[in-house]
């Protein structure tokens, strides 16, 4: 991880209108899915039976069966027919996502900043993964996804029927936070002043506040420590 270039706000916008109105939609048209997860050098879909379609870089890459192709981004249209399929527009409608915009205008990805989204998207499966595999029985964790309508992986955990159940994971950034960041959210709402985000009803740690030595794991497990009412 590393400081943010100013160009890494518009290659994540980019970005997440290529998973939502692309990449996803391929791997729904094959088996009803649409989660997708971290990759090699960015992000591509997490169940398609013979093959994936991932970012890498600024590139777009379709493996199928024994046959891999790679082109360079350039708009949705585009990218679509090198999936091998038309871009889904109605995300737009059913879901809270970027707007598709024309469909033939150039996607901004810059080559900097889409390594750092690829490398936010690993750091964060990375220190979420020891947070599954603390889990019970009674949690019924789920395994890292990479949503595509808000653009963060995350995993679901912890025994919902007692009010002890959240989601915990990691934005690129949102409209309302400028930089990618962690969070805890739990289901039953605000648990105690920890979970004081102004924009949703839990917490978060920023990148910057990372960068700066923050430590994500106790991050992490204080607010689960907290959502299970667990005492010190």
């Amino acid at each position: 991880m590393r400081p943010l270039s100013a160009d890494f706000g518009a290659t994540c916008d980019a970005l997440h209108r290529l998973a939502v109105y692309v990449i996803s939609p391929a791997q729904r048209l094959v088996n009803g899915e649409i989660i997708l997860e971290a990759t090699p050098g960015g992000f591509g879909t997490a169940a398609l039976p013979d093959g994936q379609i991932r970012v890498d870089g600024t590139h777009l890459v379709v493996e199928r069966g024994n046959t891999s192709k790679r082109a360079a981004i350039t708009t949705l249209n585009e990218m679509a027919a090198f999936a091998g399929i038309e871009p889904d527009v109605r995300q737009q409608e059913l879901f809270d996502v970027p707007p598709h915009g024309d469909l033939d205008d150039p996607l901004a990805v810059d080559g900097h900043s889409a390594e750092d989204l690829a490398a936010w998207f690993r750091f964060t499966t990375d220190v979420l993964e020891p947070l599954r595999a603390e889990a019970t029985s009674t949690d019924e964790v789920s395994a890292v996804r990479l949503w595509p309508e808000h653009f963060d992986a995350a995993i679901d955990m912890g025994d919902d029927s007692i009010g002890h159940r959240a989601t915990y994971g990691g934005s690129p950034g949102d409209a309302s936070h400028s930089e990618p960041y962690l969070y805890a959210a739990p289901w039953a709402g605000r648990v105690d002043d920890f979970f004081d985000d102004a924009h949703f009803t839990g917490a978060l740690l920023s990148y910057y506040q990372i960068l700066a030595g923050a430590d994500p794991d106790a991050f992490l497990r204080e607010a689960r420590r907290r959502i299970a009412g667990r005492r010190t």
